[in-house]
């Protein structure tokens, strides 16, 4: 999904000014202090990883959901995960070394919110979902990063291009801390306590349909009131085989859902269904 995101903010930015507003303002060292600048210092969550019997697989299937195989790999050693040079070249860190050099509370600051252990803001980092997960949920994942044995290499560090540099100096690319600064983190509707589950499992779904749910025109996802037109054997079809009503495929949604929601329970897809159909419901 961020490959997405990235390309449309590339045509965004305007490739063919890049050198004239380089050479005019000076933009790569101004994007560069923005890039590097360590965002103020905030609390460090005094999370400590969860060592009950479930913990380790409750965190393996929140990974899961949220997405984080998606970039970091099937192992957590981490992959370049988008290549243009022009916008940006951004590898996933290994997390599987990660765990086993840094603290809890580094590990969860940078999940909930987006700095990393020696201080530097994280980049493309969906800390703006992460940072609404409980203290127990990141006690779980925290569970699950350090049952993972260190494996492969340190990958290399964020590489902004000249037009990723103009987006930066334009506003169009922010950091993770930045972004929770101007949002503060992502608040999904309260539609009362029975749908507090549905709600709880929609956190999975705004990195590609937007912290309101109402779709993203970067990715070309719909708004989620479309839920509402689907019936719950159909809805269930879509997360768990991509597939959705009328035998169709829906691009990025259909690559995504099966590899994150399968391991969703018929109880969670169900909550998460009602959710959807009441926040359409709402708005209509």
């Amino acid at each position: 999904m961020m490959k997405r995101v990235l390309k449309r903010l590339a045509y965004g930015a305007g490739a063919p000014v890049v050198g004239a507003a380089f050479v005019a303002l000076g933009g790569f060292a101004a994007s560069e202090v923005m890039i590097r600048m360590p965002p103020r210092p905030g609390p460090t969550p005094a999370i400590v990883a969860a060592n009950d019997p479930g913990a380790v697989e409750r965190g393996r299937r929140l990974a899961t959901v949220s997405g984080c195989h998606d970039c970091h790999g099937k192992d957590l050693s981490g992959k370049l995960f988008h290549d243009d040079p022009a916008m940006v070249r951004a590898w996933a860190p290994n997390l599987t070394l990660a765990a086993a050099q840094q603290s809890d509370a580094q590990l969860a600051r940078a999940i909930r919110h987006g700095v990393a252990a020696d201080g530097r803001p994280l980049w493309i980092m969906p800390s703006s979902a992460f940072s609404k997960f409980s203290d127990a949920e990141t006690a779980d994942l925290l569970a699950y990063l350090r049952s993972v044995p260190p494996t492969g290499a340190r990958q290399p560090r964020l590489q902004v291009g000249p037009v990723g540099r103009l987006a930066v100096l334009l506003g169009k690319f922010h950091s993770e801390p930045a972004t929770l600064k101007a949002n503060g983190g992502l608040d999904l509707p309260d539609l009362g306590p029975e749908h507090a589950q549905g709600r709880a499992v929609a956190r999975a779904c705004v990195e590609c349909h937007g912290p309101e749910l109402k779709g993203s025109a970067l990715v070309k996802s719909p708004d989620l009131a479309i839920a509402g037109a689907y019936d719950l054997n159909d809805f269930e079809r879509l997360l768990r085989t991509g597939i959705a009503a009328g035998d169709r495929k829906l691009g990025l949604m259909s690559e995504i859902a099966p590899a994150r929601f399968n391991v969703l329970s018929h109880e969670e897809i169900a909550a998460l269904h009602a959710y959807l159909r009441a926040r359409a419901e709402q708005a209509s």
